[in-house]
């Protein structure tokens, strides 16, 4: 009797054992599922110029093409410069739209409130242009080789084109770039120092197109048909 209840016991160790076996890796994957992850933050960047009282130039449409971002910085991550050949993406913090779409956007923005031209259009506008506008983005990283001065860094290359049926040439060109201090390294910061940055260089491109004749060889366009 000793001898069946001792075998009736191993039996129900063993198969015991073999349960909580079996349930540990559907455990440890339960475990595994819970655990949460660092969610994905996405951010902008928005520069507000308000609307100005001049008086734009009568007769001139510009046409802002689509910015063009260097291979380095034209993905949706952020990108932190660490060291002097090194750069960095941030998977877990993005553009909410790619940096073409936003920069182009807020360029045109700015300089309808400029009020420097009489109509401000995007490049897929029926309307024929006097002028049009090529940037090129150079820079947009935040700058962390050093930890005590961290900086947000924007570089964009400006190219004004007159373009109608007296010529077709290039009015004004000129590289900006801006460095701003980042007093917070976290990537609302960093974009805060980026804001600055984008508004001080739109800031100076406005100032130079005042001081370029933008009406000298155009003739009021038609639109296209």
């Amino acid at each position: 009797m000793r001898k069946q209840e001792g075998a009736r016991s191993r039996r129900l160790l063993v198969s015991t054992t073999g349960v909580l076996l079996l349930a540990l890796p559907v455990l440890s994957s339960c475990v595994n599922l819970a655990k949460s992850n660092p969610e994905r933050q996405y951010y902008a960047l928005d520069v507000t110029r308000q609307a100005g009282a001049g008086a734009p130039v009568a007769g001139t449409v510009l046409e802002v093409r689509r910015f063009v971002v260097s291979p380095a910085f034209q993905g949706q991550e952020l990108v932190y410069r660490t060291d002097d050949t090194r750069y960095e993406s941030d998977f877990y913090n993005q553009w909410f739209v790619p940096p073409s779409t936003m920069l182009t956007q807020q360029a045109q923005n700015w300089l309808i409130n400029a009020q420097l031209f009489e109509h401000v259009v995007a490049a897929s506008s029926y309307i024929d242009s006097t002028h049009r506008l090529e940037g090129t983005v150079t820079d947009l990283y935040g700058d962390y080789r050093q930890k005590d001065r961290r900086k947000a860094v924007v570089g964009i290359r400006m190219v004004l084109i007159e373009d109608n049926p007296n010529r077709t040439a290039i009015v004004f060109q000129r590289d900006y770039h801006q460095m701003v201090e980042v007093t917070d390294a976290s990537p609302d910061g960093l974009t805060l120092a980026w804001n600055q940055g984008l508004e001080q260089v739109f800031r100076a491109f406005e100032q130079d197109l005042r001081g370029v004749d933008l009406g000298t060889n155009h003739q009021r366009p038609a639109s296209r048909r």
